[in-house]
């Protein structure tokens, strides 16, 4: 079951979803599932809340500036500038063992979305919990 979990929350989100997103399975060394919407990236990963926020500030950190950071005991946060955009990752302890991260990258006072960077961040943080 713990191999199935993320797609079934991405099948739950899909048909959750307001707007029009693009669904990408990836096989990185973990279980991870994408979801591209029209100003984020959505990811699941089968790591633990705790080692993916740890990931997600050592990442940002190399990046650029850490310029917010707070965990609880089901969710994170972590802000950041990186070359000129403002980056917030938002953490979701799904279950134990799945954690839901939601990175939005903002150019221009968040009037502009930079898919790729938040693509990319994401990319880095599924790649350090693998």
């Amino acid at each position: 079951m713990k191999r199935y979990a993320p797609s079934v929350f991405l099948l739950v989100t899909l048909l959750a979803a307001p707007s029009c997103v693009l669904a990408v399975g990836a096989g990185i060394g973990v279980g991870a599932m994408y979801v591209l919407g029209e100003d984020s990236v959505e990811l699941y990963v089968d790591a633990d809340l705790d080692e993916v926020y740890e990931a997600t500030r050592d990442d940002l950190g190399e990046s650029g500036e850490v310029t917010m950071d707070d965990i609880g005991v089901r969710e994170a946060f972590v802000a950041a500038t990186v070359d000129d955009v403002e980056v917030e990752v938002f953490l979701t302890g799904v279950t134990e063992s799945t954690t839901r991260i939601v990175v939005k990258a903002r150019k221009w006072r968040e009037t502009a979305p930079d898919l790729d960077l938040a693509q990319a961040t994401a990319d880095r943080i599924a790649f350090r919990v693998q």
